[in-house]
């Protein structure tokens, strides 16, 4: 199976059905009027969940097995407390 890879310039959000963290990521990162784009995991962690996680951790550099899976300009951020310090940091420099 062939994985998305994370997006140049703007969020890649890897996210999945139910996943209440996912929208919240969402939502802030629209609030703050940003680019992003939503991979929608289902189809990865039904038919090969071991691969999806090893090509996490290829793009990561860390192991990652929780959702949302949040990267900007392809360099991995983290889920959601990692990605609201992120987004902190970033509307601080006033884009």
């Amino acid at each position: 199976m062939n994985f998305e890879t994370p997006f140049e310039n703007n969020f890649t959000i890897y996210s999945k059905s139910g996943c209440p963290n996912c929208r919240t990521v969402k939502d802030l990162i629209k609030k703050a009027n940003l680019q992003y784009e939503i991979i929608d995991c289902d189809d990865y962690l039904l038919e090969d969940k071991e691969n999806f996680l090893l090509f996490i951790k290829s793009y990561s550099k860390i192991e990652w097995k929780s959702f949302p899976i949040v990267f900007f300009n392809e360099e991995f951020i983290g889920g959601l407390n990692e990605t609201i310090k992120y987004l902190d940091k970033l509307i601080s420099f006033d884009f």
